[in-house]
Formats: C-alpha cells, structure tokens, sequence
C-alpha cells in the first residue's frame, strides 16, 4: 500500500481513534493552534470510543454521552458542493469511508473523493479513510481506495484482517506517522504476536492469486440473483454497494421492515445485517463455494416469501 508506519490495535475504533489524534497532532506540530476541525459526513460510522462515535454521522449512537468532543461537523455524503463551501485552512483532516456500511451500503462517487483529495491537498489537510468495513479484499481490490484512484494519507483497517481474530490497524506515510512519538500513543494488546500472526496469514490468503477476483466473480453471481429475488417477489428497489459489500434496498411497500427481513433470513439460517431501516446488508465470505451460495439464496428466498405472508397476515 501507500504506507510507512503502521499501529496496530485490536478493533476499528481504535484504529480510528489513533487516526484521528494523529491527525489533530499533525497538525499541531506543523501548523500550530487553530488547525483542529475534522470534517466527517452524515450517516457515517467509525467506532463507539468517545472520540470515533462523535465523528460518526449518526446521533442516535452519541446520545447520552456528552459532552462530546467538539470541531467536528458533519456534512451530507457525496455533496462535493457542501463540502467545498465547508472547507478552510482550519480543516486538519476529512474521515471517510469509501462505502458507508452502517449508512445504508452507499458507495461514494469517484469524483466526490477525488474533490475530497484535492481539497485537502490545497488546504494542508489530511485525508483519512475509513477501510474497517471495505478493507482485505471485501470490496475486489485489496483496499477500495485503489479502485477510486485517490491516496489516503492515514488509512484504517480491522474487521477482515483478523479473519475473526481481534486485530485492527493504522497505515500512516513515515512524514505523518512521525507526530506520534512514544508515549502520545499506545495500547496494551495492539501488535501482540497472535493477532499479528492472524493478519498476515489472512493477507498471504488474499493475496493469492485468483481471490480478489473471485470476489468480483462472487458478486455478479450474487448481485443478479438478488435482484431476480427483487423482481419476483417486489421487495428490493436496488442493489448496491461494492464487491460483497451489498445492501438490498427495500421497496416502498416494505420500508422500514429490514430488521424482520433480516430476522426471517436468520430464521432460515441465513446471517445477513441491516444498515437502517430500509436496507438489507449482506457481507458474505470473500471465498464462499457456488454450493453455499446456491443454498443460501434459496433459503433467503423462503425467508422473502415467509416475511411477505407474515406482514400480509
């Protein structure tokens, strides 16, 4: 990848923790007091810690908790418009994940990250990316900011890359890594040797040859199944996402009914996730055999038509 120096923790919100005060302390080493507003955009989600649950773009997760840290404003996701009026010198860094999972399963626009990059290069700020969810190949490409052609300057990684396992991690370039001396940062299990054996056994997987693109082979198969489903039974208006990163939006009959879709698939033994109301998330592994798909798609299919007959009931 892009990347120097790496920190290594043990979820992703630590890992977004480590990269939001290694950009607030960037940029205080380089430019001094008043260079501390994050930009971060609505919907988002980057970790439940106090710091990582404020630069999230959804209130319900920081209700209760405040008083919040403050210089963070959140702006409507792929507004390059909204975002261009934001922005100042005063800006030290923009969080950003390249698919917002928990907000919906949207990927960005090639273009809203190109802006998102080239703005903090005029302005001295530092771009994060969010790879907790889209990161290890989930998305085809071994990280998704390689398919939008753009570099991060800090990039977050957990989830996948344990395989199960809890291990996370920051990437960083050697010039801004090097605003986290010893004893600014650390945590107590980050880069202990199992989890970091784990990791690198699941990148030597990922890396082997054929993988990421099977995942894009994984997709397609999936993607036209799922909506085949949609078009038979009426519930999804779309399908979208990256790679096996998918969300299913429901349609109108059926808004706001995603957690009993999702609890009629886990009735059929399905596993599968909302992101809000309306949309059905669904993360499969990134090696899962034709027979696994085949069967979990007939199960969803009972799941449908169970859930249509319960709420026609």
């Amino acid at each position: 990848t892009f990347a120097d120096r790496v920190f290594f923790s043990n979820s992703g919100a630590e890992a977004n923790e480590a990269a939001l005060k290694l950009a607030r302390r960037y940029a205080f080493d380089h430019h001094g007091e008043g260079k501390d507003r994050i930009l971060a955009f609505e919907n988002a989600f980057h970790g439940r810690t106090l710091f990582t649950v404020t630069a999230g773009g959804q209130a319900n997760y920081r209700q209760g908790f405040g008083p919040l840290p403050g210089a963070i404003e959140h702006l409507p996701f792929n507004d390059t418009q909204a975002l261009t009026e934001a922005f100042g010198d005063d800006v030290c860094a923009v969080i950003v994940e390249p698919v917002q999972g928990e907000g919906g399963v949207i990927a960005a626009d090639k273009g809203f990250l190109e802006t998102i990059r080239r703005l903090c290069d005029q302005h001295n700020a530092l771009l994060i990316i969010d790879e907790v969810q889209t990161g290890v190949g989930r998305v085809g490409t071994l990280y998704a900011y390689e398919s939008f052609g753009i570099t991060p300057d800090i990039l977050t990684t957990a989830k996948g890359l344990g395989g199960g396992f809890p291990v996370a991690a920051t990437l960083s370039t050697a010039h801004v890594a090097d605003s986290l001396k010893v004893g600014t940062h650390g945590s107590t299990w980050g880069g202990n040797p199992m989890g970091c054996a784990v990791a690198s056994t699941v990148l030597d997987i990922v890396s082997e040859q054929g993988v990421l693109q099977g995942v894009l082979d994984r997709r397609s198969r999936i993607e036209r199944s799922l909506r085949e489903l949609g078009e038979k039974y009426g519930v999804f208006s779309d399908v979208r996402g990256l790679g096996l990163l998918m969300g299913c939006v429901l349609t109108e009959p059926w808004q706001g009914k995603a957690r009993d879709l999702m609890q009629a698939a886990q009735d059929e033994g399905v596993f599968v996730l909302v992101a809000g109301a309306s949309v059905l998330r669904i993360a499969p592994s990134l090696i899962i055999p034709e027979e696994d798909i085949a069967e979990g798609l007939e199960r969803l299919e009972r799941a449908i038509s169970n859930f249509i007959s319960a709420d026609n009931a």
